[in-house]
């Protein structure tokens, strides 16, 4: 019995040494969750080891001392060549077991040079185009999960997006999935580009100048050495582009001036601006300022608006660019028509021509007078505002005889004369508080005394009053085209001359005299009749 139980004990020894040395193969599948997703990017999942098996001292309690990885057929030329230095001989701290031909080796992928591996890894992903294993859409900053893949060692990479959220690290992340650890969270670090855009004004004069700025930021272009970063504009046909696009970036000391490629289109209505990004990572994060300016010319009377879009276009593909949301900067110019009749009844009322009216605004404080300059060659048309020696210097002056031969006189201003519709227009002028001032009146009519108010918004501005007369109202037109109707009513009757001309002073004068003949031929006839 003794001999019996000592060849049990060396039995059951043998075994036990058999049992340490046994691999047990893993099975299951892992889950990564991609934290904070954004909408409308994709994010490529790549498998770079496979787990293939696990030491394990006690197979039956399924806890494991080890994981151990071979390379994945895709990325073995990737560790013969620049991924390398990733695989080392001896174990020089915790490192993963990797077979390779028969041979234990280790993982050399640490904290340390975590962020190399990846865009490293990046780079070959991309330059050798490889198939991702998986794939998922993001979905409006919610969290993604990529389920039933295989247990392994996963490099994921979010396509172009290149905008770090934090420090510039890699846009890509590395993760593992064992059969004790087989999910992960996975942090991006990077969302995708997108620019900004301003302007300087949204209501103007034509002639006047706008300012546009689009801004955007120096992405991040690790793992590859092409990236395009293109941003471009088209504007309609109301604004004159004034081709000067100047970009700069703002580095940590002062902006520099990017050595960037720019098109300007044939039809000179926009640009492409094409910027060095890869040239520029020494400033990755920094702002990319594009500033350039055009002119509202007087196409843009005709329209309800004028407007540039502007749009980014990237990727480290140049055959298969990603394209921002388009944004726009609306700017519009208005006018002012005039609806010049007599009666009670503006719309079927009689409609009066041949009176003349000149436009006037406040402007700081000083009365100035609308001028019109039609374009000239490569000049677009304008409007100015002048001032004008002895017209009236408010909105609620009197405007005397010598004001409105003060300004019929000026030639520094334009005039408006209503045609045989009565219709006459100020075109070309932003929003604003408004005067107009009647110069000449249709014949028989009296000319209007007091300036007429018509203010200008780009909204509907219709108060539902009825026209008063000798008033000029903004009628609720303005809403849909960007235009406001001033309706302004002549009474007949008989035109007395204004104070402040020698209209006055000879009726006074004649009447002096008639009194004084009246007195002396009174003074005679009682002497006559005393003789």
């Amino acid at each position: 019995v003794p001999v019996v139980a000592k060849m049990m004990a060396l039995v059951i020894a043998m075994v036990m040494t058999l049992a340490l040395g046994i691999t047990v193969f893993a099975a299951g599948e892992g889950t990564l969750t991609v934290k904070n997703s954004e909408a409308d990017v994709t994010y490529n999942f790549y498998k770079i080891f496979d787990l293939t098996g696990q030491d394990t001292s006690d197979p039956a309690d399924n806890l494991y001392d080890a994981v151990v990885y071979t390379i994945d057929s895709d990325w073995a030329a990737f560790f013969n060549g620049d991924g390398a230095t990733y695989i080392s001989a001896t174990n020089t701290g915790d490192l993963n077991p990797i077979k390779i031909d028969g041979v234990t080796k280790y993982i050399n992928i640490t904290e340390t040079n975590k962020v190399a591996f990846t865009n490293a890894a990046m780079k070959y992903a991309i330059d050798e185009g490889l198939t991702a294993d998986k794939t998922a859409a993001g979905n409006a900053s919610a969290d993604v999960s990529v389920t039933g893949l295989d247990l392994g060692y996963y490099l994921m990479i979010p396509v172009d997006q290149t905008d770090e959220k934090t420090n510039p690290l890699t846009t890509g992340t590395v993760a593992s999935l064992t059969s004790t650890i087989p999910t992960a969270d996975i942090y991006v670090k990077a969302t995708k580009p997108t620019i900004g855009k301003t302007d300087t004004a949204a209501t103007v004069d034509v002639g006047q100048t706008i300012t546009y700025t689009v801004t955007g930021k120096v992405p991040n272009t690790s793992g590859t050495e092409t990236f395009v970063y293109q941003i471009s504009d088209t504007m309609t046909q109301g604004l004159t582009f004034q081709k000067d696009v100047v970009v700069t970036v703002a580095g940590v000391d002062d902006p520099i001036t990017a050595d960037c490629t720019i098109d300007y289109t044939t039809d000179t209505q926009g640009f492409t601006c094409t910027i060095p990004v890869y040239d520029l990572q020494d400033y990755k994060g920094a702002v990319i300022t594009l500033t350039y300016h055009a002119v509202v010319n007087d196409d843009a009377v005709e329209r309800d608006e004028v407007h540039n879009t502007a749009q980014l276009k990237y990727g480290r593909n140049p055959d298969d660019l990603q394209e921002s949301t388009p944004i726009s900067e609306e700017v519009y110019t208005t006018k002012i028509v005039i609806n010049k009749y007599t009666g009670n009844d503006a719309t079927n009322g009689t409609k009066l021509p041949d009176a003349v009216f000149a436009l006037m605004k406040i402007d700081n404080g000083t009365a100035k007078y609308y001028k019109y300059t039609a374009a000239s060659g490569t000049t677009p048309a304008s409007v100015t505002w002048v001032e004008v020696t002895g017209a009236p210097t408010s909105g609620t002056a009197t405007v005397t005889d010598a004001m409105a031969t003060a300004l019929a006189n000026a030639t520094t201003i334009t005039k408006v004369t209503t045609d045989a519709d009565g219709a006459g227009e100020f075109p070309g002028i932003a929003d604003g508080t408004y005067y107009l001032v009647e110069i000449a009146a249709p014949e028989g009519y009296n000319r209007l005394d007091t300036p007429q108010e018509v203010v200008v918004t780009g909204n509907d501005v219709d108060d539902g009053e009825t026209s008063i007369e000798n008033t000029a109202n903004a009628t609720g037109e303005f809403d849909s085209h960007n235009i406001a109707t001033a309706d302004v009513n002549n009474a007949t009757g008989t035109a007395l001359p204004s104070t402040g001309g020698i209209g006055t002073t000879i009726f006074y004068v004649i009447g002096a005299i008639l009194v004084l003949g009246a007195g002396i031929l009174l003074v005679t006839r009682r002497r006559m009749n005393a003789n």
